[in-house]
């Protein structure tokens, strides 16, 4: 399988560190699908997609693309994200790596142990793994998910609020009043 690391991506549906049940089998799988913004140099993805399904599929792969009979990993995001968007689905049954685009002591992107650094809308790229299936009647190429780097944070699209944007504080933090005595007493 060839790999390839794709160009900035917007994270929706993320689940890096808790595998998800497969909608189909149940099996538990690591999942996110990565939006790319309008103008994205996708190039070199889609000709890795193309050239694993002709691997796979060999002559028939162009006229299978236009009839709609192999699914390509590219999808239209318009509707869901805006237009000119394009989005794609990538997994994996174990759990990829999470590095951030800052240097550790030894000169490697630093892990990211933190769930809540990765949410819908944070900006990352992902190391990714072509592969062709022809299962039960449904043919195409998808790229599984080896690893993740996270470049910046993003704006949420999933609508959450951090909890301190949501609400005011209703008292002060200062514990040296008499007031916290008392109710301690």
């Amino acid at each position: 399988m060839a790999r390839i690391v794709s160009p900035e991506a917007i994270a929706s549906y993320p689940h890096l560190f808790e595998p998800r049940p497969n909608m189909s089998t149940g099996a538990p799988e690591y999942s996110v699908s990565l939006v790319f913004e309008p103008g994205a140099d996708l190039s070199e993805m889609k000709k890795l997609a193309l050239e694993t399904a002709k691997e796979k599929f060999g002559s028939k792969t162009e006229s299978m693309i236009k009839s709609g009979t192999l699914r390509m990993p590219f999808r239209d995001g318009s509707e869901k994200y805006g237009e000119g968007f394009t989005y794609m689905n990538v997994k994996a049954k174990s759990a990829p790596g999470i590095v951030s685009r800052f240097a550790g002591p030894d000169g490697k992107p630093q892990k990211i142990e933190d769930p809540s650094e990765i949410y819908a809308g944070v900006r990352l790229r992902a190391s990714l793994s072509a592969y062709a299936y022809d299962v039960s009647g449904n043919r195409g190429v998808a790229f599984g998910l080896n690893n993740v780097q996270k470049l910046r944070d993003g704006e949420r699209i999933d609508g959450r609020m951090a909890a301190e944007s949501e609400f005011d504080a209703l008292e002060s933090a200062d514990t040296s009043g008499t007031e916290l005595d008392e109710l301690l007493s």
